[in-house]
């Protein structure tokens, strides 16, 4: 089973406090011989640098700063993914190869602009629902496109909603009789960890939604869930060990993407020229 992280700062505040339950996940690497892959937002790459970060750790970009990357600009998805890439592979002293959408929400041009931009691998889809986001009818396994490996998320039987923590604490227990039954990837945030409920900035119904079963007992959940599989690996590797060809398919999405003049490639290759390529265009 693929093992991710969504690494950002704490839900609804600009604090980093659930870091602090890094170590826990790590320790249970090391202690399985497992790997991860954490998906790191670049505004948070200076404190999670300073944790130290083990050898058994894959580090891929979760954007700049979060955003929905359906609701702003191409030139602004640009430097998003760009500029991702480019901190996090100078703070953390690393190849960053893969790249995860905030909420999962992909913009059409998504996978075009990722192999401009360097990136091989994406895990940016849900292949299943989530109200008033997306409702993708693709399978749960990695395909092509764009010449980008896509690794969509699994969702729970049944009900379709993303494989992860979240749904998983918030149903419980009734989650544990729609898991897959061969869970092949599975995420989660370490914010979850905290005791307390997301920041006002979140908003009512979300602060009292993802306020289910936080804290100890989330950690309970998500390590019950972890012993039971065993063994976990990051992206990187699953994706080498696959011996199956990938099939291309063409995504339907609605395009959302404000409106920019002129195509991908020219906004990349003018880039390139002016000595921004891999390092997207400071706010």
């Amino acid at each position: 089973m693929i093992l991710t992280l969504d690494i950002e700062h704490d839900w609804g505040l600009e604090t980093t406090k659930s870091f602090m339950f890094l170590s826990g996940i790590f320790n249970w690497l090391e202690d399985t011989k497992s790997s991860a892959t954490l998906f790191v937002t670049g505004n948070v790459a200076e404190p999670l640098n300073e944790i130290g970060l083990p050898k058994r750790v894959e580090i891929a970009s979760h954007s700049m700063s979060h955003p929905d990357l359906t609701k702003i600009s191409e030139n602004d998805i640009i430097n998003e993914i760009q500029e991702s890439k480019a901190t996090l592979e100078s703070i953390l002293k690393t190849k960053v190869k893969g790249f995860r959408a905030p909420y999962f929400m992909a913009p059409p041009n998504l996978w075009e602009i990722l192999f401009q931009s360097g990136y091989k691998y994406s895990s940016s889809l849900v292949a299943g629902y989530f109200p008033k986001r997306y409702h993708n009818k693709i399978k749960p396994f990695p395909f092509t496109r764009n010449g980008i490996t896509e690794v969509p998320l699994q969702s729970f039987r049944l009900l379709h909603v993303p494989f992860g923590l979240s749904f998983m604490r918030i149903m419980w227990p009734f989650s544990k009789l729609i898991t897959p039954k061969k869970p092949y990837i599975f995420y989660y945030h370490p914010t979850e960890l905290l005791a307390e409920p997301p920041g006002p900035a979140e908003g009512k119904f979300i602060r009292i939604l993802y306020g289910i079963n936080r804290g100890q007992m989330a950690r309970k959940i998500l390590y019950q869930f972890l012993q039971k599989q065993g063994q976990a690996v990051s992206v990187s590797k699953y994706l080498s060990g696959l011996e199956t060809q990938l099939t291309e398919i063409p995504i339907n999405l609605p395009n959302k993407v404000a409106a920019s003049k002129g195509p991908i490639k020219e906004k990349l290759k003018t880039e390139e020229k002016s000595g921004n390529s891999g390092q997207g265009v400071s706010k």
